[in-house]
């Protein structure tokens, strides 16, 4: 299994992850203030792992890179000047039950090993992502991603359309400083995501649903978003 990297100068993305030279590939632009936490995080983290990291950077850029992120750790128990201190994690109508039953966000390969009649296959398989993004919950900002990744699953397309119709799920807010002080808080250069689970009852601030809202459950990406994050901001 294998990561390629790439760094670039675009000023039109921060990352950009695509399949290419039929590898997983990330492009990550140095116009981004803070490329270098990312790069060096890639590197570090599959370093720690069986997966081999493909580098096309020049070595003044990696050596740049490695001063500016000087000691810090992709698992470091703090969290950093760019981060969030609430973090979230969307999910399907189908599992809320299940979620709010175990009080436990789970990652795909767990949920795939402990039930039968699981999904074949993750809605980043048409992405070309690696198997191993499977073993873990992946965490956003307040950001309209997760929905847009939620439609997409449940649509089962990719469509990156903030306004198409879907059914919304959950979005649940967990507390992003005491998982990094637990040192729950991975950082692999694309992700901030926790191996294997979750534990709500220790980390969950809030959760939303379309009832919770008062909105139909067939709605938008868009207003799912919106209308959860605003809701969360008036606890």
């Amino acid at each position: 299994m294998k990561i390629r990297c790439v760094l670039t100068d675009s000023t039109e993305y921060r990352q950009f992850n695509c399949f290419e030279n039929s590898i997983y590939t990330l492009k990550i632009s140095k116009d981004y203030d803070y490329w270098y936490y990312d790069l060096c995080d890639l590197i570090d983290f599959y370093n720690d792992t069986n997966i081999e990291v493909v580098l096309e950077i020049d070595d003044n850029d990696l050596s740049l890179a490695r001063q500016l992120y000087g000691s810090h750790r992709y698992n470091e128990q703090t969290l950093r000047e760019y981060e969030t201190a609430v973090m979230v994690h969307s999910t399907t109508k189908e599992n809320i039950e299940s979620i709010l039953s175990s009080m436990k966000l789970k990652s795909w390969n767990l949920l795939s090993a402990e039930k039968a009649d699981w999904e074949k296959n993750p809605i980043g398989a048409l992405l070309g992502d690696i198997e191993d993004f499977s073993n873990y919950v992946m965490l956003s900002g307040f950001s309209q991603n997760n929905e847009i990744i939620i439609a997409s699953k449940t649509n089962k397309t990719i469509n990156i359309d903030i306004n198409q119709s879907y059914v919304a799920g959950a979005r649940f807010y967990l507390d992003a400083q005491k998982l990094a002080k637990d040192g729950l808080l991975l950082r692999d250069g694309a992700h901030i995501k926790v191996r294997d689970y979750i534990e709500l009852d220790k980390y969950l601030i809030w959760y939303s649903t379309p009832e919770m809202l008062g909105i139909d459950e067939h709605t938008t990406p868009k207003e799912f978003f919106e209308l959860s994050n605003e809701g969360f901001i008036k606890l």
